[in-house]
């Protein structure tokens, strides 16, 4: 076998040039319009659309139930109320008192369920609100 000579002429080199500009600028385009989705936030969530009412989700803890009453407006979470909660917890930690509306303003202000990184003892509950306001909203979502 005698080995095979390429030669690549002026005229071909630049039809393989062209040929590599054009990929990439399809490929450009091609990623820049398939981008019109949905957005991720920074967390790196997808932020999704929710149907305007009122939901009511529940979880479990060991001391009783944690509910959580969510309001969505305009796609968006509006208001937060617990209408169940274990007094116990407050009772044992009274600093829980004013952690709470500071998690759950967070909470509406983000459109995020962000978890908690407060003391070790009110990150469980905290954790636990987020998780029932979790349970309200997905009953929400629109498929």
């Amino acid at each position: 076998m005698r080995p095979k000579i390429i030669i690549i002429t002026k005229k071909k080199l630049m039809m393989y040039i062209a040929l590599i500009i054009t990929l990439a600028i399809v490929a450009l385009l091609l990623f820049t319009l398939r981008g019109d989705g949905v957005d991720l936030p920074s967390s790196g969530y997808t932020y999704l659309k929710y149907k305007d009412g009122t939901y009511v989700g529940n979880e479990k803890t060991e001391q009783g139930n944690i509910r959580a009453e969510v309001v969505i407006k305009d796609e968006k979470i509006k208001q937060i109320n617990l209408i169940e909660f274990p007094p116990k917890y407050i009772n044992d930690n009274p600093v829980l008192k004013d952690e709470i509306p500071q998690h759950i303003y967070t909470i509406i202000k983000n459109q995020d369920f962000v978890q908690s990184d407060s003391t070790k003892n009110t990150t469980y509950i905290l954790n636990k609100i987020t998780k029932a306001v979790r349970n309200a909203v997905d009953q929400s979502l629109i498929e």
